[in-house]
């Protein structure tokens, strides 16, 4: 028995027996790789893909192996030197990408790493053996201290590559598995039992009997076994077999003018139901399981805007979903490109995507892109089948690709739709909000009318009320150019002729009825500057005590709703109950802005009241100047970073202690800061500069904030604090602040005894400078 083994094991190792040794190995792995090149023809799976790159890498080993056997057999060069250590390096990393094949079909970073580095290692180690290989010893290379290096580094790769394979457990492991013991099998046996010689013959008959099963890797993917795929035997089973085929194809498609028609019936619906009914009638033509509509966001990420689920007959809710969880899928759609995936329980989209739709089995994928000529990728149709575990074809993928472009126009139309839509709500709001705000100006008038006819003295309160309405004013000079954007948009799709889809007359008539609520209310406000006006040509009493804390009272009870919306708003912006389109992120900030501006407004009504009836109080306090600084820049940091505006800090690093009245010097510095902010423009600069300086024995505090808004008029300069002025005309070119807050710093500030003032350069920018005097602290030692 050992003399049969022996001559097999000659036969095997020496030539020229060994040819038939490396011709069953070449044939074994060029079957297989023809196999895969059919099937990636057929079925264009990523997956079989990478499963041709592996039987052409193992297919390139062989033919250097063979190539550099055959120069050495003719005699070319001494085949004890370059001969054994090549067979070895071959032997390790045919295993290496034997076990790449079997366990990683579908694409993961880190094992196509692994498989990088143990190549390069590899090669490395027969370089080493190469160079310090001699021949002549005894027993030849089998009994070399390099062979049983060799041997064992194998035995590791088939050991880490079968713990892989059991872990990750893909379709046809089990074969995989059974030629990974086989080679273990092998290299054990050439381990323990060393024969004389320079090539391992226990691990050639491993190799012989391990390399067939390779014929049967692309049997572990699906593929299409139709009638249209056999070959007739006769005319008559030809035509039964087409007649057969198209009957199948007719089930599973539907004619391109009727999902043309299906299409445009969908555009007449309202924007919310276009996604829905596209996504149902692209399920119903293909009999997909589940049909999704994704779209690319501004942060390329895909969100699943609806769904259909076929077989429950019900609409799906959208979602986000991590590009790095779908990267096959997320690749293939923002680069334009079709995508078919075959049901698999190791692809890492096929993973990604059950769990976010709460499969536990995605089934077979097939995705092709939406496509804009202007705008490149929008997004793509996505369909599934985890319960039907129907295989799509390269017909479904053109099929579906074909009716991608007639998607194009229906979504373009329901953006704009839905764009209108969400400029009809917010003129809705803003019109409701105005229109309160008119009742309640109109109910405050008629008091105050009445209170001015049975009162007599100064006109003080109404001079304040007066005063006050700079920016009310403001507010409707915002509504009026609102109104004008929205006749403007309304022309546009007019002229644009755009078709809407039913209900686009009421949306327009919607329209016209906010447009006409405005103007009414607009109507109001004139109605209630002109009373306004008329009180302050009138004698009445000054603001008493009691005025005083109706109207605190009234702000603070504007407060509670204000704090209750901004609150909402914050939910909303924070996507917690729903992901926000980017028109509806922008209507929710700025319905956030605007309430946090009354919330301002309300304050500033309070400290004029305050300030105008002598009722503020200056309590002089030790404070630290780098905490009021950083205050006044955390309350104005929100609009300085949406205009993207730098802020240069001129400050000592340890500013000397001082007493004065910490919340006075707080909103000095804070409507400073706002003013500057709103009068610079986009990517501006904006410095302060706050120093403690000494005169004359007396201590100063001095603040300058420098903007480059282009400068003041030196017209306008003397107007810059006055509030009456600032209510009574336009805005002042160079200033952002709408006239009160200027007005409450110079007040504050002359309350103390200091100075403000303003020094403009035209075209360049304004410097706003305080001296407040202050009281120095010594500090003990």
């Amino acid at each position: 028995m050992s003399l049969f083994f022996g001559q097999i094991f000659t036969l095997l190792t020496a030539p020229p027996g060994n040819f038939i040794y490396h011709i069953v190995l070449a044939f074994s792995i060029a079957g297989a790789l023809q196999g895969a090149i059919h099937h990636w023809r057929t079925s264009g799976f990523p997956q079989v893909r990478r499963t041709v790159i592996g039987l052409g890498i193992l297919l390139g080993l062989q033919f250097v192996l063979f190539l550099v056997s055959g120069l050495a057999w003719q005699g070319l060069f001494d085949p004890g030197v370059a001969l054994p250590p090549l067979d070895r390096a071959v032997s390790l990393l045919s295993l290496v990408w034997i076990a790449w094949l079997w366990a990683f079909p579908a694409p993961v970073r880190l094992a196509d790493a692994a498989s990088g580095l143990l190549s390069l290692l590899g090669l490395t180690l027969f370089g080493l053996t190469y160079v310090f290989n001699f021949k002549g010893a005894t027993g030849g290379f089998n009994a070399s201290i390099f062979e049983t290096i060799w041997q064992v580094l194998s035995l590791a790769v088939v050991l880490l590559g079968g713990v892989g394979l059991s872990l990750r457990r893909p379709n046809g492991w089990g074969n995989g598995l059974a030629m990974l013991i086989l080679a273990f099998l092998g290299h054990l046996a050439t381990l323990a039992w060393p024969l004389e010689g320079d090539y391992p013959g226990f691990l050639r008959v491993g190799h012989l009997a391990m390399f067939p099963i390779l014929l049967t890797l692309t049997q572990r993917f699906p593929s299409l076994q139709g009638k249209e795929h056999r070959k007739p035997t006769s005319t008559k089973r030809k035509a039964k077999a087409e007649e057969s085929a198209q009957q199948e194809r007719r089930r599973y498609s539907t004619d391109p003018k009727t999902f043309q028609s299906l299409i445009s019936l969908a555009a007449e619906a309202s924007s919310e139901k276009i996604c829905n009914y596209l996504t149902r009638g692209i399920a119903q033509a293909m009999l997909a399981d589940l049909c999704f509509l994704l779209m690319i966001d501004n942060d390329k990420n895909l969100t699943i805007t609806c769904g259909y689920d076929l077989i429950r007959e019900e609409s799906l809710a959208g979602t986000t979903v991590d590009k790095d969880a779908i990267p096959l899928l997320s690749n293939a759609i923002q680069r334009g490109r079709p995508l078919r995936l075959p049901a698999s329980s190791t692809s890492s989209d096929l993973k990604g995507l059950g769990q976010v739709l709460g499969l536990s089995n995605a089934g077979h994928l097939l995705s092709v892109p939406i496509v804009s000529h202007e705008r490149g990728p929008l997004g793509g149709i996505l369909i599934l089948s985890p319960y039907s575990n129907r295989l799509w074809s390269a017909e479904d993928q053109t099929y579906l690709s074909n009716v991608a472009p007639l998607l194009l126009p229906v979504l373009e139309r329901g953006e704009r739709i839905a764009a209108l839509e969400m400029e009809r709500d917010s003129a809705r709001l803003e019109a409701k909000s105005a229109q309160q705000e008119a009742l309640e100006i109109k109910r405050k008038s008629e008091e105050a009318i009445k209170e001015a006819g049975t009162s007599g003295g100064k006109t003080t309160q109404s001079q304040s009320q007066g005063e006050n309405m700079a920016a009310l004013l403001v507010m409707q000079e915002e509504a009026q150019k609102t109104i004008a954007q929205l006749r403007s948009e309304n022309e546009q799709l007019r002229l644009s002729g755009i078709s809407l889809p039913d209900g686009s007359d009421q949306l327009e008539r919607d329209l016209r009825q906010t447009l006409e609520e405005m103007a009414r209310m607009q109507n109001s406000l004139a109605e209630a500057n002109i009373k306004i006006l008329e009180l302050e040509s009138r004698p009445t009493l000054p603001i008493t005590s009691e005025q005083v804390e109706v109207i605190a009272s009234i702000s603070q009870e504007l407060r509670q709703p204000m704090s209750s919306i901004v609150g909402y708003t914050d939910l909303l912006l924070g996507e917690s109950v729903g992901i926000l389109g980017a028109l509806q992120r922008k209507f929710v900030e700025r319905i956030k802005a605007s309430t946090e501006r009354i919330g301002g407004l309300a304050d500033d009504l309070i400290q004029i009241t305050n300030l105008d009836t002598g009722h503020m109080e200056f309590k002089p306090e030790l404070i630290d100047l780098n905490l009021i600084i950083d205050n006044a820049m955390a309350y104005t940091s929100t609009q300085i970073r949406e205009k993207n505006i730098t802020l240069r800090l001129d400050i000592p690093e340890s500013p000397p202690q001082v007493e004065t009245d910490r919340d006075a010097l707080q909103q000095i510095l804070i409507h400073l800061l706002q003013n500057a902010t709103a009068a610079t423009q986009t990517e501006g600069t904006i410095t302060l500069r706050v120093q403690v300086q000494e005169d004359e024995g007396k201590n100063f505090l001095s603040i300058q904030v420098a903007d480059t808004g282009g400068g003041i008029a030196s017209d306008d300069i003397p107007r810059v604090f006055s509030r009456r002025y600032r209510a009574e005309h336009s805005l002042i070119q160079g200033v952002g602040d709408t006239g009160v807050g200027l007005s409450i710093a110079k007040t504050l500030v002359e309350a103390q005894s200091g100075r403000i003032w303003v020094e403009t350069e035209a075209g360049s920018g304004s410097m706003f400078s305080v001296i407040l005097p202050v009281l120095p602290v010594e500090v003990e030692e």
